[in-house]
């Protein structure tokens, strides 16, 4: 039987009842509980009543979650890169609002959020991966409702989105590197796929390289740019295109030292680029791009990408991501006994611990390799008995 009293006791726990206003200035009878302690109940009893008197209470909203996204969303894309607006766009229209549109976000259950994202895997058969990411735009919008008042808590903090394995690059030998190379000899896209071999790039950043980024004289070369999504600022629906970008970070910013091979890779693509400025004339738009389609305009990553995965097909190589090639460089690079400084500032990392931490599975098999041989050769017996 409930105690009479605020706080009062119900069962083992304290509970509490306080008063909320909705959007039309109603008053509300709402009530917490859960506490071990009345002392407990007590203190946040007046916490919630100051709370309602400074008017930091506003619970009630009728709007729907439909409702809601669409309208947080028209204002929150604003902030976002092209590429994100796509996502979340397609997150909320696709899974989000079929699924939970219709519910008001002030009647939002935990439990029903987790059914959606099991019914997102076992139904849709979603990745875990992809199911986090649904909840990070869920959560990221609720957030903002709390904010506005609309809501008291973000249901999302208290669902436990699915875990994500670890994803385990698929890497190319040094030799498989070699067939690779030696089969695109000649091809389309050799370029591209020699400097994202060579040097570990981002395809992005591979895509972004121009003519005037390379220095002859010092043999090196500047990643500055990349490809990526971009905003069209000039048309009505703020549409968006493949075009040229600032790196992420200032420490993606480098300079690197290139070899005889690559300096006569890249100009022979110069070669190649001047033929095709010859051929179109005025068609032909000169943007200095190394990497660049037949009119000297950006080339597409998903061109690239396509390209990357027929060679490998026609090699038998592994299926592996274009990225995978930068992790396949970097391996390589331990095994060879780059210092780990060296090689943190070639990939554009912000400082050694990110190289450490990627990388830590070979570093760590490189460490533990030389202490077994160690222990087999046993150094120490060998230099004591010459010492005798």
């Amino acid at each position: 039987m409930k105690q009479k009293g605020n706080p009062f006791k119900r069962g083992n726990t304290w509970s509490f009842i306080y008063y909320v206003k909705d959007e039309s200035g109603k008053r509300i009878q709402k009530w917490k509980g859960g506490y071990a302690t009345r002392e407990e109940a007590v203190k946040e009893l007046e916490i919630h009543k100051a709370k309602a008197k400074l008017n930091e209470v506003f619970i009630g909203s009728n709007e729907t979650l439909e409702h809601y996204l669409n309208r947080w969303f028209a204002t929150h894309k604003l902030t976002l890169q092209p590429n994100t607006i796509n996502g979340y766009n397609g997150i909320i229209q696709k899974h989000i609002i079929p699924a939970l549109g219709k519910v008001k976000i002030k009647d939002l259950k935990v439990s029903q959020i987790q059914q959606f994202y099991n019914m997102l895997m076992e139904q849709k058969s979603l990745s875990p991966k992809s199911v986090t990411y649904v909840h990070n735009v869920l959560k990221t919008a609720l957030k903002y409702a709390v904010t506005d008042k609309l809501i008291e808590d973000n249901v999302c903090l208290k669902v436990k989105p699915p875990k994500v394995p670890k994803y385990k690059s698929i890497l190319l030998s040094s030799e498989q590197m070699r067939v690779l190379l030696s089969y695109l000899k000649g091809k389309k896209y050799e370029t591209e796929i020699y400097l994202a071999v060579m040097l570990g790039l981002r395809r992005g950043e591979v895509l972004g390289l121009k003519f005037s980024d390379v220095d002859f004289d010092r043999h090196t070369i500047s990643i500055q740019r990349q490809v990526s999504t971009v905003k069209d600022d000039t048309k009505k629906r703020n549409e968006s295109y493949y075009g040229l970008k600032c790196l992420k970070s200032e420490s993606s910013n480098r300079v690197l030292s290139i070899s005889a091979d690559i300096e006569l890779m890249i100009k022979r693509r110069k070669i190649y680029n001047d033929y095709q400025k010859s051929c179109l004339g005025e068609f032909y738009h000169d943007n200095d791009l190394i990497c660049c389609d037949d009119c000297g305009d950006v080339l597409s990553p998903q061109t690239l990408y396509h390209a990357f995965k027929r060679a490998l097909k026609e090699c038998n190589l592994p299926d592996i991501r274009f990225h995978d090639l930068r992790h396949s460089y970097a391996t390589l690079c331990i095994d060879l006994n780059v210092p780990i400084k060296v090689l943190s500032q070639s990939l554009g990392h912000s400082s050694t611990s990110v190289t450490d931490s990627v990388y830590a599975d070979s570093i760590r098999v490189k460490q533990e390799l030389a202490n077994m041989i160690g222990e087999a050769i046993k150094i120490d017996s060998i230099i004591n008995s010459s010492a005798c």
